[in-house]
Formats: C-alpha cells, sequence, structure tokens
C-alpha cells in the first residue's frame, strides 16, 4: 500500500487518538473485506505490516499451477519460480501482493468504506471511554444551540445535552455563553456517546463547593448531604472530624466571599449551609434555618414538630413550602410546623394525650384507615402520601392540618373530622373548626 496513504491515515488516527495497533487492526479488517469483496474468499489471506516503512500488504497461500483458474487460490508456475527458485507444481507458496494492483475498483471502495466505518467506530468508543469516567465530574463548555429547550453544548471532543430537567429557571443561555456543568451520565447511542449533563443536581452543588472550599477539596470539611429545589433554595449540612474547625465558616469564607462566588455561578439561588448533627432536635433546628426555632419536641411517628414564633412562621414554611420541606429531606425525617397557639392547643386535645400514651405502650396496636366507615380510598391514598397511616394519627390532626395536606379542600377535611366524630369520643369544649362558627 502506499506510503503516503498510509501516513495520511496514521495521521487521522492519530488526531483522534486511536492507538496504532487499533488502527492496524482497522486496515487488516478492511483489506480481508476488500479481497473476499474480489475474490468470494479470504480464508487463504494475511495482512503484513511495515511499521519502519509505514507500508501494510496482502500476503496469500496460492497452489501453484500450470494456467490458474483461481486467482485467489492460485498461481502460474512461471510467476512462482520468481519468487521460490524450486518450487513444484502443487506446492503452496506465500505471495505478497499490493492491495492497490490486486484489487478492483469496486474492492478498493469497500476497503476504504470499512476503514472509515470502523475509525469512526474507534473514536465513539474512546469518546465513550474517556467520558464514561467522569461521570460526576463538573466540566466547562460552550453553548451550540438550543432545541426543544434543551441546550447543546461543545465539550471539544463530543457535545453534551443539558435537558430542560436539568437546568434551572433562573438561568438563561445564548450561542457562545460558557457553562459550567456536572456530568450526570453518559450513554451509547448509534450516534455515538450522549453525554447528560445537569446545572439542577445536587451533585452540581457539591462540586462547586468542592472547587471554590479548600478545605472540602482536601476532606477536612465533609458534605453530608445536599437537597435542591434548583431556582428556589439549597440546603448543604456539613461538618468535620477537627475541633479546630469551623465547618460552616469555612464554606461561607472570610465576609462571605466563598459561598457569594458559588451563589453567583447559580444566578442568585439561595443555599443554607447549616451544621450536621447526629442530634436530631438540634439537626432539625440547625436545617430550618434561616427561621429561628423556639423548640423541637419529637413524634411518636418518628418526625418532629418544630414550635416557631408568628413571625418566623412563614419563613420556617418557606414559599410553597419549600423551607420545610427541604429541612425535611436533609434531617432525613418529617418536620412539622407549628406556632406556639398552635401547638399548645395541639397539647391540649384529647387526641395528642392518646399519642403521648401510646409511647409509654409497647402493646399498643396502630388501626389503620381502611377500618373508618365511609372514608375514600382516594382519600387514604392522599392521607398515606402525607405519612398519615392510621387512625391514632388521623385524630391529631386539628381542622387547619388537614388544609395544608395537598389534595385536601375544606369539605373534605371537614367530611374527615365527622367521620372521625362518629368513632372518636372528643371532648364537645373543643372545636377543631373554629371556622365553623363563622359561617
Amino acid at each position: 500500500m502506499s506510503n503516503n496513504f498510509f501516513e495520511a491515515l496514521h495521521q487521522i488516527a492519530t488526531d483522534k487518538g486511536i492507538s496504532r495497533e487499533e488502527l492496524e487492526n482497522i486496515v487488516e479488517s478492511a483489506m480481508l473485506s476488500a479481497f473476499k469483496k474480489q475474490y468470494g474468499t479470504a480464508e487463504n489471506v494475511t495482512v503484513k505490516f511495515d511499521r519502519e516503512k509505514n507500508t501494510v500488504s496482502i500476503v496469500t497461500k496460492k497452489m501453484v499451477v500450470k494456467t490458474p483458474k483461481n486467482l485467489a487460490e492460485e498461481i502460474a508456475y512461471d510467476r512462482a519460480v520468481k519468487i521460490k527458485k524450486d518450487v513444484r507444481f502443487g506446492d503452496e507458496i506465500l505471495v505478497e501482493e499490493n492491495p492497490f494492483e490486486t484489487f478492483g475498483r469496486i474492492a478498493t471502495q469497500t476497503a476504504k468504506q470499512v476503514m472509515l466505518q470502523k475509525i469512526k467506530e474507534a473514536e465513539k468508543d474512546i469518546v465513550y471511554n474517556e467520558f464514561i469516567g467522569k461521570e460526576g465530574d463538573l466540566i466547562n463548555g460552550y453553548v451550540q444551540r438550543k432545541m426543544r429547550n434543551d441546550i447543546f453544548v461543545d465539550l471539544g471532543r463530543t457535545e453534551g445535552r443539558l435537558p430542560a430537567s436539568e437546568q434551572s429557571p433562573l438561568e438563561r443561555y445564548k450561542p457562545g455563553d460558557r457553562l459550567k456543568a456536572v456530568i450526570l451520565s453518559v450513554k451509547k447511542t448509534n450516534k455515538g456517546p450522549e453525554v447528560i449533563l445537569s446545572r439542577a443536581h445536587p451533585k452540581f452543588i457539591e462540586k462547586l463547593f468542592e472547587m471554590e472550599i479548600p478545605e472540602i477539596y482536601d476532606g477536612i470539611v465533609k458534605i453530608v448531604r445536599v437537597v435542591r429545589e434548583a431556582g428556589l433554595r439549597t440546603k448543604v449540612a456539613v461538618t468535620s472530624d477537627r475541633d479546630d474547625i469551623d465547618s460552616v465558616g469555612a464554606c461561607v469564607g472570610m465576609k462571605g466571599v466563598r459561598i457569594q462566588s458559588i451563589v453567583r455561578e447559580i444566578e442568585g439561588e439561595k443555599i443554607d449551609i447549616v451544621e450536621y448533627s447526629d442530634d436530631k432536635k438540634i439537626m432539625a433546628e440547625n436545617a430550618l434555618t434561616p427561621a429561628r426555632v423556639r423548640e423541637i419536641v419529637e413524634t411518636s411517628g418518628g418526625g418532629v414538630i418544630a414550635v416557631v414564633d408568628n413571625d418566623q412562621y412563614s419563613l420556617a414554611v418557606g414559599k410553597a413550602g419549600h423551607n420545610v420541606r427541604l429541612a425535611s429531606r436533609l434531617c432525613g425525617f418529617d418536620i412539622d410546623i407549628k406556632t406556639e397557639e398552635d401547638y399548645q392547643a395541639f397539647l391540649s386535645t384529647s387526641e395528642s394525650r392518646a399519642i403521648v400514651d401510646q409511647l409509654f405502650s409497647k402493646e399498643t396496636d396502630e388501626t389503620p384507615l381502611e377500618e373508618l366507615p365511609d372514608l375514600d380510598p382516594r382519600i387514604i391514598k392522599i392521607l398515606e402520601k402525607a405519612g398519615i397511616f392510621s387512625v391514632e394519627e388521623l385524630v391529631t390532626k386539628s381542622f387547619d392540618d388537614l388544609m395544608k395536606i395537598d389534595g385536601i379542600g375544606e369539605k373534605t377535611a371537614q367530611k374527615i373530622l365527622e367521620i372521625l366524630a362518629e368513632v372518636v369520643d372528643f371532648d364537645d369544649s373543643e372545636d377543631d373548626n373554629p371556622e365553623k362558627d363563622d359561617e
């Protein structure tokens, strides 16, 4: 094969990161395919490489005959004797041939197509193997285009896709913008590796912290958990094994310089950094930042009640409940927010006293919601989704508590209380729905 051709092919492979050994395998596969295309078989063929001269040739095993009929497997005596002087009829000899002289136009085209296809496949594998090892890593790129709300990002050797679901609502992009994202996943497809990026995943925040805060990168301060609702708020629980290290202060930095660089990267999204604690009460209080909590009380269901002042209630709950929702996820247990008045009313009810009694009784069995007559299965599913699985838990909920549950309106809440009234003896002096008198 021509030196120039093989050198050009080698240069292409080098540019694409293909090793010399893999290139030789590609060329060998192409030569064998072309030979089979030309002669119908390639069983007697080997491909020989001369690395010093950058050449490749085809070596075939052929039988010496007077007049060859099968050019793929037979060679004329007068030609064979030039290769091996003492050759005889019926002998098999190895014949080295130039592919360009051996192949016709169609076979040559076949070799070319096979080589190009194999090089493309090898390049896809190389890119896939490169990026599969980077899952979870931070990467920089440039916005190429936007298609159906998905952003396509130039990553150098390939492009990444930032789906709409992995974007923050606060952010806007245009072609040419520099973009930082975390590699969420890498998948093999017929068109090549598909690299999925994310700027909304909690892992993105973790990697930003590692990049901006040396103590986290060095492992002195550890991130225990990150929870996030992109565009609204992020909560990060951190800790350190060293007593002389303020883990929260290390993340915030002098005059907030470290955390502000991260906040700017996510377009001003609020970030709460809290100290992690194994103590459930301390952890719940920390997680409800920025709200101030007066008291934390553990409940029988494994969660806690956070008692706050009236002026802290909205802050503790957050817009559309996002603060308490994120705090619960950060802690790993439910947090119920109550004002002092609501908590005192809760304590005064006979239902709450029954719950307290159950804390000291190991033999008490909970009554499933299905045993309540006339309670619609749809309502049961809504209650269970809200973490209420028994009649004993349900009777602790006031009218206002039921109204806070997604999917339960005023009529449904009133119906639940009426069903409970038929099977539970309530104190007539207490009213679960004080607004009813105003109707």
